[in-house]
């Protein structure tokens, strides 16, 4: 005796999307490629600039950790920008001098 199978009811679409490029992985390579050549200072200004640790931008550095999304394209603007900095003054008034 056979078994029976049914073929009613509607077809499996699949969408068809191009998959073979991954968007997040290209970023992601962006990202460390702009963090990879960075200097002590240049880590402690970004530590300072978004209030993070030092360590914290070490592990974007050596690749162990991404930072979120909107960080991570505001660093990526920053190194192509040639990584300005300004110089923020311990005491903004003169009452300590």
């Amino acid at each position: 005796m056979a078994i029976g199978c049914s073929r009613a009811g509607r077809p499996c679409f699949v969408a068809d999307i191009d998959q073979s490029q991954d968007k997040v992985l290209a970023f992601q390579d962006e990202f460390y490629g702009a963090c990879s050549d960075l200097r002590y200072g240049e880590c402690m200004a970004l530590s300072r600039a978004f209030n993070v640790s030092y360590l914290s931008v070490l592990k974007w550095k050596y690749r162990i950790r991404c930072p979120r999304k909107d960080m991570a394209e505001d660093i990526i603007e920053w190194v192509r920008a040639g990584k300005p900095m300004k110089q923020r003054r311990p005491y903004p008034d003169n009452s300590m001098l």
